[in-house]
Order: structure tokens, then sequence, then C-alpha cells
């Protein structure tokens, strides 16, 4: 059971680091392009809902029960609330770096406290101290608390509530992990085109700019990656056997948007957010490096009650027939 647990952790790690490389590219798309959220929101998903709706005619997944069904909707309104939060934080007197840092920061605590009291899992003896260093880290490359004095400590909430929501969306893929990936992203979708088309109506008259053939097409680009990405992210959190393993791989979003501030915007770091980054880069390659080594290790273990199996029988076999010796088992010499 431990065995296939840590093959199944290591797994997912994988699967969150994917999907942090991708949804951090499609940012970087995103930020070059002129149309609002509501817009983006509209045309991304509703991609995504159609390579949802392929994959899932393609593989032959059937629909959810009623219940799963629910779950799965309750699962996009978070995902939804969680973007309005986030864009929210985004466009508020905060810095754009803060407000990331923020959201990785507080989302793991609702995450882990969720799981344990809605899941019952078993919370690792040193997770807490992998998630104090991974906070320091992200605290000395963004310094979240030092908030200008025109800007009301109270707008760090935004940034606080989509960390809440974002744990919500995280748990519901948890407590449907039976459901495929593409079915648990086309209920997504559905919600987000929702969600989207009422806000246009609600807020905005403005229509997107489709005849603007370039920025159409990064932002579909921009929806194929993403769709990779968020798909890779559910199957990740439906691998681990415990939440926080997840949400650990997940601070690897903030050494990605650091190389993209300094790489695609030429922003020059200082030596405390350098030291961060290290920090965090650190202690989640140290922690893969450890679930690779467990599953190896249980790999090797449970190959070798089959090898004394024979051994164990061909004994039985000599002392029946009077002609009973010792021998000495050698597993995996």
């Amino acid at each position: 059971m431990a065995d296939s647990q840590a093959t199944g952790d290591f797994i997912g790690v994988l699967f969150i680091i994917l999907s942090e490389f991708l949804l951090a590219g499609v940012n970087a798309i995103v930020k070059f392009v002129p149309w609002s959220p509501q817009e983006i929101m509209v045309v991304r998903y509703s991609v995504d809902f159609v390579l949802c709706l392929s994959t899932c005619a393609v593989m032959g997944f059937k629909m959810p029960s009623p219940g799963i069904a629910l779950r799965l909707t309750l699962r996009g309104a978070a995902y939804c609330a969680f973007i309005a939060f986030l864009w929210a934080g985004l466009r508020s007197c905060l810095p754009m770096g803060d407000v990331v840092v923020l959201v990785i920061a507080s989302s793991p605590i609702f995450l882990v406290a969720s799981a344990r009291a809605l899941l019952h899992e078993e919370i690792p003896a040193r997770w807490p101290l992998q998630l104090v260093l991974c906070i320091a880290g992200a605290l000395l490359i963004d310094k979240p608390l030092a908030i200008d004095q025109d800007c009301p400590a109270s707008t760090g909430l935004l940034p606080l509530g989509a960390g809440f929501f974002g744990a919500m969306m995280n748990l519901a893929s948890r407590s449907v992990k039976e459901v495929p990936p593409p079915v648990v992203c086309l209920f997504n979708d559905m919600v987000a085109v929702l969600f989207g088309l009422a806000y246009m109506v609600m807020i905005s008259q403005d229509q997107p700019a489709l005849e603007e053939g370039h920025i159409a097409g990064l932002v579909v680009l921009s929806a194929i990656i993403g769709w990779v990405g968020l798909m890779s992210n559910v199957k990740g959190y439906q691998s681990v056997s415990f939440a926080g393993i997840a949400s650990i791989a997940g601070y690897i979003s903030v050494p990605l948007g650091y190389g993209i501030q300094v790489f695609i915007f030429g922003e020059v770091p200082d030596l405390l957010s350098g030291l961060g980054a290290l920090l965090i880069c650190s202690i989640n390659l140290a922690f893969a490096v450890e679930k690779l080594i467990a599953a190896k290790r249980g790999a090797s273990q449970a190959l070798q009650p089959a090898d004394e199996e024979p051994e164990c029988a061909y004994k039985q076999l000599k002392e029946s027939a009077g002609e009973a010796r010792d021998h000495d088992a050698v597993a995996g010499a």
C-alpha cells in the first residue's frame, strides 16, 4: 500500500510541475492580449470545452451520475470564483508578484485544513516544515507584507480569497478521483463560459474584437496550452495520496513567474528574491527526488516475495519426500 502511494505521489508531482510550466506559458501569452478578462474567458474556455468534449467522445468516457455532476459543477463555480478574486487582485493596487505569492502561500493552508476536516487525510510529519520553507522562499521573492501606504491592507483579502477558492477547486478534484480529467474539465468549461457570458452582459456591453486575427490566434493558442495544463493539474491532484504533496509541488510557479519576469520583461531581481527562488526550487527538487527513490525501493521490494515463494514451495516438497535440507534464500542478489 505504501509503495503504491509513493509511486502515485511521484506521478502526481510530475503532473503538477508540468501543469505549472504550461500555465505559466499561458500567463505570458495572455499578458500581451488587450482583451478584457471576460472576453478571454469566453473564447478560451469555449475552445477548451470543444477539446474536452472531443476527448470524451474519442476515449468513450461516459457522463457522471447526477451526484458527481453536482460536485463537478460546484468545482467549476469554485474555479470561477478563484479567477474573479485573482483578477481583482491583479487589477488592484497590489503588485502582481505580491498577489501571486499571497495566493500560493494561503491556498495550501486552506487546502490541507479542508482535506483534514472533510476527507480525513493525515498530515505527514515533515510536511509543515516543507510548507514553512516554501512560504519563507515566497516571502523573500516578493515580500507581500510591504504594502504601499496608498493601498489599504484590506486589499490583501482579494488574493486570500483566490487562495481559498483555489483550494476548494483542488479539493473538489480529489473528491472525484474516479472521474477522468477530461470530464472534470468539461464541467469546468461549461461553468466558466456561462460565468464569462453573464459577466459580459451585466458588466460590459463590449464584444470581443474577433476581427483581430492575430490576437484571436494567441487566445486560441493559450486555450490549447491551458487545456493540457489544467488536465495535468487535475490528474496531479487525483494521483497524490495527500493534498499537501501537490500543494508543495505547486510552489514551482514562484520561480517560473520569477524567470518570466527576468528573461521576458527584463526586470533585474534583488539578492533576497534570488535566495527565495533558490530555496523553493531546492525543497521541491528534494521532495521529488525523495518520492522517486521511494517508488524505486517499493518496486524492488514488491518483487522479493515473488522470488521467495517458489523457494519455499520447493523446500516443502523436499521435506514431504523425506529429503529435507537447509536452504539459504537469497533474493535480489
